[in-house]
C-alpha cells in the first residue's frame, strides 16, 4: 500500500505542474490531489523537495533507459541515433507535460536547489551521451562533437521552454521535423 500511495502522490504532483500555475502547487493542493491528508504525505516523503526530487529521478531514468537502448542499437548509424534521442526526448515531454516543467527547472523554487542540481546534471549527461555518439562521426561534422551535442542539447532545452511558455498548446511533434532538418543541415556536412 505504501508504493502505491507514493505512487498516487507522484502522479498527483505530475498531473498538478501540467494543470496550474507552478507557485500554487503546496504541499495541501498536493494532499488534497492525492486523497490523502497532508500527515499522510509526509509519512511517505520527508519534504516537498523530495517529492519534486523524486518525480524528476523516475524522469530522469525514463529518458536514459530509452537513450541508452538507442546508443546500444547496432544496427542504426550514430546521426540516427541521436535524431532518435531528439524525437524521444520532445515528444515524451510532449505527452509528460509535469516532466517538462520540471525539466525546464520553471516547477522549482530555491528550496528544490538539489532538484535544480539534478536537472542541470541530467542536461550535462545528454550532452555527453550525444557527444560521444558523434564522436564518432567527427569527419562528417561541420563542428566538433562537443559543439554540435552543445546545439543539440540548447535546442531540446528551447523546444521544452517554448512549450510551457505557450502553455502546452503548440505541441512540439507539429514541428519537431522541420527542426531536425535545419539542426542536421547545420551540423552535418552534406
Amino acid at each position: 500500500m505504501s508504493k502505491d500511495r507514493k505512487q498516487i502522490i507522484l502522479q498527483s504532483l505530475a498531473k498538478l505542474l501540467e494543470e496550474r500555475d507552478t507557485t500554487k502547487v503546496t504541499t495541501a493542493v498536493l494532499a488534497a490531489e492525492s486523497g490523502i491528508t497532508e500527515a499522510a504525505l509526509y509519512r511517505h516523503f520527508p519534504s516537498k523537495r523530495s517529492i519534486f526530487l523524486e518525480l524528476f529521478t523516475f524522469c530522469d531514468q525514463t529518458i536514459f533507459q530509452k537513450v541508452g537502448e538507442i546508443k546500444k542499437d547496432s544496427k542504426i548509424e550514430a546521426e540516427e541515433k541521436v535524431r532518435l534521442i531528439f524525437f524521444f526526448y520532445a515528444i515524451f515531454l510532449e505527452k509528460n507535460k509535469g516532466f517538462a516543467r520540471i525539466l525546464s527547472r520553471e516547477a522549482l523554487g530555491p528550496s528544490e536547489q538539489n532538484v535544480i542540481d539534478s536537472v542541470n546534471q541530467f542536461y550535462e549527461r545528454l550532452e555527453l551521451s550525444i557527444k560521444q555518439l558523434l564522436a564518432s562521426k567527427k569527419d562528417s561534422l561541420q563542428l566538433t562533437a562537443g559543439q554540435s551535442a552543445h546545439l543539440i542539447t540548447s535546442i531540446m532545452e528551447g523546444i521544452i521552454s517554448r512549450f510551457i511558455r505557450n502553455k502546452f498548446k503548440e505541441i512540439p511533434s507539429s514541428y519537431i521535423e522541420n527542426y531536425w532538418s535545419l539542426i542536421s543541415n547545420s551540423i552535418f556536412k552534406s
